[in-house]
């Protein structure tokens, strides 16, 4: 069932993969059929990670939700906070699982990464702990 929880967050944001918000440095020095099949690749990456998903919607059910979206952390930092925790996951993974969890999201349009609503009070209790 979660490949295709993942593939609802994808139809929800499109540009979605398993490094993040598109790809590595946007493809850059790749041509467009290489960049198109870098992007089919991380995405299928993305869509094969159901283990991964699974333990970070896990993880993510501690974190209470707050109003606004924390700027303090984006999801690349998030993610390396879960996977103390969890084990290794993909930046992708985590935004897919913290959307898929029913948090509020705004997405870095100058870095692959996303931001969430995601308390900075229970953020630091889960790092004490």
């Amino acid at each position: 069932m979660s490949k295709e929880y993942i593939q609802a967050v994808i139809d929800l944001i499109p540009e979605l993969t398993d490094f993040g918000i598109g790809i590595h440095k946007n493809g850059r020095w790749l041509s467009q059929q290489e960049k198109a099949d870098e992007f089919s690749k991380s995405q299928d990456d993305l869509l094969k990670s159901a283990d991964a998903f699974n333990k970070a919607v896990e993880w993510l059910s501690q974190v209470k939700q707050i109003k606004n979206i924390n700027s303090k952390r984006s999801s690349y930092g998030l993610k390396d906070l879960a996977e103390k925790k969890i084990g290794y996951i993909t930046n992708g993974v985590f935004i897919a699982a913290a959307v898929h969890s029913g948090f509020k999201y705004k997405i870095d349009e100058s870095s692959p990464n996303a931001l969430f609503n995601m308390s900075e009070k229970s953020l630091k209790e889960i790092e004490k702990a």
